[in-house]
């Protein structure tokens, strides 16, 4: 299935100062072209196709042929920095990149490579974005819950209507626009594209906000020591024990990532 969110996005990126630019990456991946990378390997299969320098919605437009014909003809996806980035900001952060390369004599390096990196590098914004990014694996929040001595395990299935619901609230109670807060498909998913909000306020009303990887929760059973077994005591009460499996899990968090702006339907 084609992912086209060109309209979407660009009816919420503006541009409010000239120094304003969004970054487009077309990045092809292995698992999107898996013969090619069991021919030369996944190195070799993982590339950014190109990078497009983003400095007004008109140019968005016009390069959007030219964006969905790569990803086509190369089986990559577009992908959207949602902060915009403050261009002086990053040329002053390439001008010390040249100067630190020039100074190290590391002649090698592309100068292509010094730009991109300089834009990823840069961080100050005048509009941060959040991303929660929602994969229809990832969608059930689990946890150990201890009542009148007792340990038991819960879960939740969560739909993206309820987190895009949770989320406008945390939002409004920051006195920021609910509005603001919208979402995109993506092939496995969905991309929640948000201002800041009160992260530790909202983890009491779900867990899997967070940014990163943790272990959660998947199994909690009660046991009890048996005759001979060590640490038997006896008594029933201090023999019961728990016995709690758990495995690494993905938060949904992103505070400096992009979404899918395009993805062929050949992928």
């Amino acid at each position: 299935m084609e992912i086209d969110n060109f309209d979407v996005l660009m009816s919420h990126i503006d541009f409010v100062d000239p120094n304003d630019r969004y970054i487009v990456h077309i990045l092809r991946r292995p698992k999107d072209c898996k013969e090619l990378a069991q021919i030369v390997g996944s190195n070799e299969a993982q590339r950014k196709i190109r990078s497009y320098c983003i400095d007004s919605i008109e140019y968005l437009q016009r390069k959007k042929v030219a964006i969905k014909e790569l990803c086509n003809s190369c089986r990559a996806r577009a992908y959207l920095v949602v902060q915009p980035k403050d261009n002086f900001e990053c040329l002053l952060n390439l001008g010390k990149k040249i100067l630190d390369t020039i100074q190290k004599k590391n002649y090698s390096v592309k100068p292509e490579r010094l730009l991109w990196t300089a834009y990823g590098e840069t961080h100050n914004s005048r509009k941060k974005q959040w991303i929660i990014d929602l994969d229809l694996d990832s969608m059930q929040e689990r946890w150990i819950e201890t009542n009148f001595g007792g340990k038991s395990f819960l879960c939740r299935e969560w739909t993206v209507e309820e987190v895009l619901k949770l989320i406008k609230n945390q939002v409004s109670s920051c006195d920021r626009n609910p509005d603001d807060v919208y979402w995109v498909p993506t092939k496995n998913g969905w991309h929640i594209i948000t201002p800041p909000f009160n992260l530790k306020e909202a983890q009491e009303k779900c867990r899997l906000l967070f940014e990163g990887v943790k272990n959660m929760p998947i199994k909690c059973e009660e046991k009890w020591r048996k005759i001979g077994e060590k640490g038997y005591t006896g008594s029933p009460g201090l023999d019961k024990y728990y016995d709690i499996e758990e495995k690494q899990t993905v938060g949904w968090l992103h505070k400096d990532g992009m979404t899918l702006l395009y993805a062929p339907e050949t992928i």
